[in-house]
């Protein structure tokens, strides 16, 4: 590392242990030391003709280390006896650590970490890395490793991938201000010149080489609502650093680079845009990467490309359908050097419709169409006949792709369940050539697919039938594929044992002639044991019949997979005691999830769990009716002596708890609509009561002098025109607070008077939604509700006596 690189560095880590202190306070109060984490096994065994190994096995695990309740130390790895069949410097078998303490993770071993798409990205390295994210607007990741080891040139393996050491480094660092975030990252690898010693020929362009890539990106909000996301990134990138001779200037990237005449310098630029509008967002991006651009952060990396799209996604008709549409125009031979250039437009749009609880409706459409041209205006103008430079063409291609389905629950009972669903594809080519279409260029492609379910749920028992069809069409070429397909599953021993079990048959037809047929069998099965071993076995037969030959394949695949939480190191005659006392819960011993909670144990262990669940905070704001109903329920729970029944039970008291948390998301939604029709109406309302506060005030200026000694008439327009003011201040005093709802996220996490009126109207209306479930209803409700209740706030805060006249003509 060169001295200036050193200084570059230190300048902007020169912050990065400033203010880490550690909390040990937790030591003492927690067990010492604790393992959790699992480890998976598969073997694959496989008899048939393809070029496969006949036996390979793969082992990966994760350990957690946890210390005091302070520190983590999660360890990953994974080993298998599969290589390639030549030498390349990646590996598949791995091993790495990742420390962590609060916002503190450390990354040891083989591992890979993503800094942005242009720089790092995912590419494994064998190092360390960390990442400081503090609860503060300042986070910084680094990285130091080796991303690819030497391997020598060998002639005897053709397919083999010589190269060199390639080591290298970066850090990503990051400031959040109030409303727009600034980032900057770094990544540099360099090849080691030394790290091979055989020759190699020259056709294998190996070269040592070295990249410096420096981005800039931005996060930032306009608006209050849209959402705009920038970065630019620079790569340069030495081909050969042996060369001696100097670039005729330095570059940008000078002082991080070894410059030298192979040193190029590319670009990446991508901007996006995205804003809420109605219920959903529209958004457009923009990308440029130039030709050749490369960062030794990435395996694989597009270059030379353009892209412009637009898109926008709503849901309409009561959240019932949702649209989303998408535009987009590609681009290629951004510097005009190519001789051929490509432009691609691309339009899709998706329909998904809920038409009711039994019937769904998808749909999707998009159209491709591809420009290709390769010949220049010179060649086009001075040809002397249509056969003149007949190797040179201008070529369209234009690909259309069409998709319905549907999904039908036809009976939904506790004992049998019936549905259905059909897919249908519809997918086109076309190839012109100078307008002219193509000799065998079209192509046209049909699929159906329909399936028929009917489950038993209380049996565990789900039974498919389907039936596949495709229709192929290329130029006067016609192909058929066609077969049915069975499977059953079955889940045996209060759903520790899952089996399954498939057949099909698929033939295929040529230009009406039968060319083969496919036979398939699959079983498979997975056996939870004691709610941490898994054991899987899963047996697949192919018999292919051609005209020509027959042949079958045989796959067999074991796996088992165990995993452990809190493990902890007992004497032998603990663990004695401990494994009895396993075995007399096991009996009674009863688990179930409800939505990605696991509630495990004893009856009495669960009963304690939901109610815990009852009485947590989350809960706090269910009326006292409701409240009383599932009193009522978790009594009933407690009662239940066998464990079927207990476990119905348990599950209608958590679905009739969360049934209100859920109301929350309509509430919310519901109430976010009323505030937006009040805030329509506003402007309006506005120019009313100033109106009707000005035509009170005329009045008793009238009937003062009409009637100077009429006192209780006055006293009564008196009473009016102070009425009139107190509406017309408060009212402004309300606009001024509803125009910061602009969000529902807004309203879903309300402050002040507003998170007041939601907690007295939440329970009000649930009662409403419980009874009725009627949405418009309550949002009606709601919109005179909140009136009327910020009306009532505006008399305490507000002075009816300082206003301004906005509407009247004061010429």
């Amino acid at each position: 590392m060169t001295p200036k690189l050193l200084y570059f560095v230190a300048i902007n880590l020169c912050c990065l242990f400033v203010s880490y202190s550690q909390d040990l306070g937790q030591i003492g109060k927690a067990k010492l030391f604790a393992l959790s984490g699992g480890i998976s096994a598969n073997s694959v065994y496989y008899e048939g003709e393809s070029n496969r190994e006949p036996f390979t096995y793969f082992v990966n695990g994760n350990v957690n280390i946890n210390i005091s309740g302070v520190y983590n130390i999660p360890l990953s790895f994974s080993y298998s006896n599969q290589e390639f069949n030549y030498s390349n410097p990646f590996s598949f078998n791995r091993l790495s650590i990742h420390p962590s303490y609060k916002w503190v993770t450390t990354h040891i071993g083989d591992v890979n970490m993503t800094f942005s798409p242009y720089t790092l990205s995912g590419h494994q390295f064998t190092g360390f890395g960390f990442d400081l994210t503090p609860d503060s607007p300042f986070k910084i990741s680094a990285m130091y490793g080796r991303l690819l080891k030497a391997t020598e040139y060998n002639p005897d393996e053709p397919d083999a991938i010589a190269a060199y050491d390639r080591y290298g480094f970066g850090f990503k660092t990051s400031y959040q201000f109030e409303k727009w975030l600034l980032g900057i990252t770094f990544f540099k690898a360099e090849d080691k010149e030394n790290s091979i010693e055989n020759p190699f020929p020259t056709e294998l362009e190996l070269t040592p080489k070295d990249n410096a890539v420096l981005s800039f990106e931005t996060n930032m909000s306009l608006f209050d609502k849209a959402q705009i996301h920038i970065e630019y990134a620079l790569s340069g990138v030495t081909e050969d650093t042996r060369l001696t001779d100097q670039r005729s200037e330095n570059g940008p990237l000078s002082f991080l680079l070894n410059e030298n005449i192979s040193t190029n310098y590319y670009n990446a630029f991508n901007a996006s845009l995205t804003y809420p509008a109605g219920n959903g967002t529209v958004g457009a991006s923009y990308e440029r990467i130039d030709p050749e651009y490369r960062t030794f952060g990435a395996y694989f990396f597009n270059n030379d490309l353009e892209n412009i799209t637009a898109n926008a996604n709503q849901t309409i008709f009561n959240n019932k359908v949702n649209i989303g549409i998408n535009v987009g125009l590609q681009r290629d031979n951004l510097d005009k050097t190519k001789s051929t250039e490509l432009q691609r437009i691309v339009s899709a749009i998706n329909l998904n419709y809920n038409a009711s609880e039994k019937l769904g409706i998808n749909g999707s459409y998009s159209n491709f169409q591809s420009y290709t041209n390769i010949r220049d205006q010179f060649d086009y103008i001075n040809q002397v006949s249509q056969f003149d430079n007949i190797d040179t063409l201008n070529y369209r291609q234009i690909t259309q792709n069409a998709n319905l389905g549907f999904n039908y629950t036809i009976k939904k009972t506790e004992t049998r369940q019936h549905s259905t669903n059909l897919n249908l594809v519809y997918q086109n080519s076309k190839n012109l050539q100078d307008g002219t279409e193509l000799e065998e260029g079209t192509n046209n492609f049909y699929n159906g697919t329909a399936g028929y379910t009917i489950g038993y749920p209380k049996n565990d028992l789900n039974i498919t039938l389907a039936a596949n069809t495709s229709y192929n069409i290329i130029g006067e070429n016609e192909s058929l594929i066609l077969g049915p397909t069975l499977s059953i599953g079955k889940q045996f021993f209060d759903k520790k044992l899952r089996t399954n079990f498939s057949s099909s048959y698929n033939t295929s037809y040529t230009n009406g002639e039968q060319e083969n047929s496919v036979f398939n069998f699959r079983l498979g099965g997975n056996y939870l044991w004691l709610d941490h071993h898994n054991f899987s076995l899963n047996l697949l037969s192919l018999l292919r019949n051609t005209s020509d030959d027959s042949n079958s394949d045989f796959t067999a695949t074991f796996g088992y997979s165990y995993s452990f939480d809190g493990l902890n190191f007992k004497s032998k005659k603990k663990r004695e005691l401990l494994e009895q006392e396993t075995q007399k819960k096991a009996k009674n011993h009863i688990s179930f999830r409800y939505r990605d909670v696991t509630y495990s144990g004893a009856p009495e262990q669960i009963n304690e769990q939901l109610s815990n669940v009852f009485n947590s905070t989350q809960f706090n704001d269910i009326p006292n009716n409701k409240r009383n109903n599932l009193t009522r329920l978790l009594s009933l729970v407690e009662q239940q002596k066998k464990k079927q029944e207990y476990k119905e039970s348990a599950l209608v008291f958590l679905k009739e708890l969360y049934s209100y948390e859920d109301y929350q998301k309509v509430f919310n939604t519901a109430l976010y609509n009323a505030i937006l029709r009040v805030k329509g109406d506003m402007r309006f309302l506005d120019f009313k009561l100033e109106r009707s506060l000005v035509k009170t005030r005329v009045k008793l200026d009238k009937t003062v002098q009409q009637n100077p000694e009429n006192s209780p008439e006055i006293q009564e327009v008196k009473a009016q025109l102070e009425e009139r003011k107190k509406k017309l201040v408060g009212h402004r005093w309300m606009q001024k607070r509803f125009k910061k709802f602009r969000t529902k996220e807004e309203v879903e996490f309300a402050q002040d008077f507003l998170k007041e009126f939601k907690a007295l109207m939440a329970p009000m209306t649930y009662q409403m939604y419980d009874k009725e479930d009627d949405i418009q209803k309550i949002e009606i409700y709601l919109e005179g509700e909140i009136i009327d209740f910020y009306y009532k706030k505006s008399l305490d805060l507000v002075d009816p006596n300082v206003f301004e006249l906005r509407y009247i003509n004061k010429n």
